[in-house]
């Protein structure tokens, strides 16, 4: 395993029966993944093709986004909670690396919403306790709410609390405060084809930088348009070395050295 796509999801309908294409081609090119699960049976999906897969990870968690969600309509919705019991019997699985993705999403929902903020933030303060019961990081999830994330992650401080900002879109300010409470954050394709992130990826330091494809979302260039697959992360990889000014195989041997290190995991 040359590469590792930390956050991406492989069971997702996008694939159908085209996931054993997907998966060999990831093979090929000596990809490894974490497949992350955004509901208890999403999460039983993402462990199966861990177990099936050599090279491929599990994290477990509910997302935190009300209401429909393409392509899915379980992610978090009205009434959804964190059933620690029916996750207790997944998370000692040894190839569950992490909890989540969980976290904070107000890109949704109507900021007057109070209930709605309510019932996602003690959503995610069940998957923060849990993570640190069974001692493991947290994926997060943050969009438009980095800020009430770090909030809260902050009033954790000091009790073996880490995880990974997924898909980091914030400030040098927020990356900071990530970084200053042991976090990583990592980058998707839309580095590929946008320079809105080149001033924060030049600011975080590469020991806490991680490379993800979201897939099957947000494909990199060349592959724009098409849906994205775990192997583009290559692509991710080359970029975050162009903007740091690294020689790409620096870059790529620290990335795989981070992931490992922050979830982890030990290669066969």
């Amino acid at each position: 395993m040359k590469y590792i796509d930390i956050h991406c999801h492989l069971d997702f309908p996008d694939y159908g029966d085209e996931i054993a294409g997907v998966l060999t081609r990831m093979k090929e090119r000596e990809v490894g993944a974490i497949t992350i699960g955004t509901d208890i049976e999403s999460a039983k999906r993402a462990i199966k093709i861990a177990e099936e897969n050599e090279n491929v990870w599990a994290c477990i968690g509910v997302h935190p986004v009300d209401g429909p969600v393409p392509p899915l309509n379980v992610r978090g919705g009205e009434g959804v909670i964190f059933d620690e019991k029916e996750f207790e019997k997944l998370v000692a699985h040894p190839k569950v690396v992490a909890i989540g993705e969980c976290g904070l999403d107000w890109f949704r929902i109507d900021q007057k919403d109070l209930a709605s903020e309510k019932r996602q933030t003690a959503l995610f303060e069940s998957q923060i306790n849990f993570a640190i019961k069974h001692n493991k990081p947290l994926m997060l999830h943050c969009r438009n709410s980095y800020d009430d994330v770090l909030d809260i992650l902050e009033s954790y401080k000091n009790k073996n609390l880490r995880g990974n900002a997924h898909f980091f879109a914030g400030t040098v300010e927020q990356a900071k405060r990530f970084l200053d409470l042991g976090f990583t954050l990592s980058f998707t394709g839309v580095i590929t084809f946008t320079h809105d992130y080149d001033e924060v990826i030049k600011f975080v330091p590469i020991e806490s930088i991680m490379s993800e494809t979201d897939s099957p979302f947000v494909a990199p260039v060349p592959y724009r348009g098409k849906r994205n697959e775990p192997y583009y992360v290559i692509e991710v990889v080359k970029k975050i070395a162009e903007i740091k000014g690294e020689p790409e195989e620096l870059v790529r041997e620290v990335l795989l050295k981070n992931a490992l290190q922050n979830f982890n995991i030990v290669l066969g």
